[in-house]
């Protein structure tokens, strides 16, 4: 028997309504509102989901899986709401007010949900407790308003709000604009993976390449990872985004599919294809790769690679996340989670495969050249500069790999005079050079 419909709300518009025929099938409609809006074809929502078409179901299941936590994150978010872990449409239908990006999923004739919901304040116990009991799950209650928040991945996380210092807990679909990681201890193997992804977004806010701010927090016994959401804006309103196996229809259900390992997809030339499909600028992508090469982040898949979609159409990449350092770990996956230039093991990589692998989207071989020097340049400045102490716990041999990894860049890549003078404005690097109107004010 089929279940109620649900409403998709984006920007303030009823964008569309899904229906379920069964488990596996979840079908969307497009309303008259957005096809007012947007036009025919417009891919506000997402890169595989035309407006004005009838999209595949399968594609449409892609879709919301895509905002949905996977492995045991799944298994516990569903057991505590009360549904089965495959039951993707009892999912977003229970945790659909809060998801990655601006969507959000009501009960069909609701209303708009844009400004719903209520914080209440935490304390530090409160949210320790939350994060040490992230990967567990606490059995459903009929009738409490509960936190309808979602997001993708198997790290355990939290969401919360945060104002003026305090933590808050989201209820009832108000929007999240803190994500916080649990992480593990630092005599563990991989301890440091939280500190190295500040000490890493800080390099990367150094070069432009991120809005986000990130804090290790400790509560307890208790270690974890505070990080800003650059999908949600000052007014508390929610920016959209999709990450690029949501844009390219592959459904990550298996968290395996996120990697490439040997795959036609993802790929990078799927994700700078998004891009160039959308009118958009393909080089914050290619900074993104390199910087990615020169701190040895190994993780750069398909859910770490995202693109904001703006209320006028327009697309642009993400700012930088889930960046950090991986190679001072051994033993350690050598594996790239996305080949360059046909290579996968990172210790093969150079930075002309990151040179040759922007020439094969397409992009000139004098401008691909020119944009990983520019990084390569921005980031041994930037390591010049920052303060390393007060990232404690990122050891010298941490830092060290990468003052060799960016030094090898340098002697195999060398900067030009006119490659600093033509570096990108500091908004085109980060938003992507994003062409049409001017966006609007969120609604």
């Amino acid at each position: 028997m089929a279940r109620e419909p649900m409403d998709v709300w984006l920007y303030g518009t009823h964008i569309a309504t899904v229906t379920e025929a069964s488990r596996q099938r979840v079908s969307l409609r497009w309303t008259e509102q957005a096809l007012e809006r947007w036009g025919h074809g417009a891919n506000v929502l997402s890169a595989k989901l035309d407006i004005g078409t009838t999209p595949p179901d399968v594609t449409v299941r892609a879709y919301i899986d895509g905002l949905l936590p996977e492995g045991s994150a799944r298994v516990n978010q569903a057991m505590s709401v009360g549904v089965a872990p495959d039951d993707t449409y009892a999912l977003i239908g229970a945790l659909g007010r809060d998801t990655p990006g601006a969507a959000i999923f009501v009960r069909a004739g609701a209303g708009d949900p844009t400004r719903a919901g209520h914080y209440e304040p935490l304390t530090d116990d409160e949210v320790g407790e939350r994060l040490r009991r992230a990967d567990e799950y606490a059995p459903a209650q009929p009738g409490v308003v509960h936190e309808s928040s979602t997001l993708p991945g198997m790290v355990p996380k939290i969401t919360l709000h945060r104002e003026r210092g305090s933590w808050q807990a989201c209820k009832d679909g108000a929007p999240s604009t803190w994500i916080l990681k649990r992480g593990g201890q630092l005599t563990e193997i991989g301890g440091d993976i939280i500190d190295t992804e500040v000490a890493c977004l800080a390099l990367a806010r150094a070069v432009e390449l991120t809005t986000v701010d990130a804090e290790v927090v400790t509560y307890g016994e208790v270690r974890g990872i505070a990080v800003s959401r650059y999908d949600r804006n000052g007014q508390l309103g929610r920016e959209h985004q999709e990450d690029l196996a949501q844009a390219i229809g592959l459904n990550t259900s298996d968290p395996n599919r996120k990697f490439q390992w040997g795959s036609a997809m993802p790929s990078l030339r799927d994700a700078a294809n998004v891009l160039r499909d959308g009118g958009a600028n393909q080089d914050p992508l290619l900074r993104l790769v390199t910087f990615s090469l020169l701190i040895g982040n190994t993780d750069l898949h398909a859910k770490n690679i995202s693109y904001l979609r703006h209320a006028d159409g327009s697309v642009e990449l993400s700012p930088a996340y889930d960046v950090a350092m991986h190679l001072h770990h051994r033993p350690d996956d050598r594996r790239n989670a996305l080949d360059i230039n046909g290579k996968f093991l990172i210790d093969a990589l150079t930075i002309d495969d990151v040179v040759a692998e922007g020439m094969s989207w397409g992009l000139p071989a004098v401008r691909a050249r020119r944009v990983v020097a520019d990084t390569v340049e921005a980031v041994r400045a930037a390591l010049a500069g920052i303060d390393r102490s007060t990232h404690p716990n990122v050891s010298a041999e941490a830092w060290a790999v990468v003052d060799r990894r960016v030094q090898e860049a340098t002697d195999r890549l060398p900067v030009s005079t006119a490659a600093t003078k033509n570096r990108a404005h500091p908004r085109e690097r980060l938003a992507g050079g994003r062409r049409g109107p001017k966006r609007p004010k969120s609604t």
